[in-house]
């Protein structure tokens, strides 16, 4: 049975940021179309932000620790979920082959994003009250991440 910690928390924050990073940075490199590649490390570059962002957060708290894990198979949900299906690991994403032009990266980079708030949501079931407001800075920061791509689309689209 797991527990986690709210510096376990932030650790895997930190991890989805650095993936990300790595993702966008990836992806900037195999596009030919210019305005994407930019998107696309600007994009990278938010998420160093994220990650010092986070790092500053990891650094307020103490060890708290959390609810027990109640289940193994939920844990390892969650697991796999932070190790492939927000930033794929392997860097051979099958969505990412469909990335040919602007709105296809900018909807694929939301996506990423929103998996990324739904994965903090899932966490929050797992801390006590009195931490959600931490657990709140993450899912914030990745919500705005997400609507500077929505307008970024809307922007586009017009």
């Amino acid at each position: 049975m797991g527990i986690f910690t709210m510096r376990d928390i932030f650790d895997v924050a930190v991890k989805i940021e650095e993936k990300g990073e790595a993702f966008y940075r990836q992806t900037a490199s195999v596009i030919s179309d210019t305005t994407v590649r930019q998107l696309f490390h600007r994009l990278a570059d938010e998420e160093v932000g994220h990650k010092q962002v986070f790092l500053k957060l990891s650094a307020q708290i103490g060890t708290v620790k959390l609810t027990p894990v109640a289940r193994e198979d939920f844990f390892a949900y969650l697991e796999a979920y932070t190790q492939n299906l927000i930033f794929d690991d392997t860097g051979s994403d099958p969505e990412l082959v469909k990335v040919k032009d602007l709105l296809t990266a900018v909807n694929f980079a939301i996506s990423k994003e929103q998996e990324s708030i739904f994965y903090y949501k899932e966490i929050k079931e797992l801390v006590p009250i009195s931490e959600h407001a931490l657990l709140d800075n993450i899912i914030e920061e990745e919500r705005r991440h997400a609507l500077k791509l929505i307008q970024f689309k809307l922007a586009r689209v017009k």
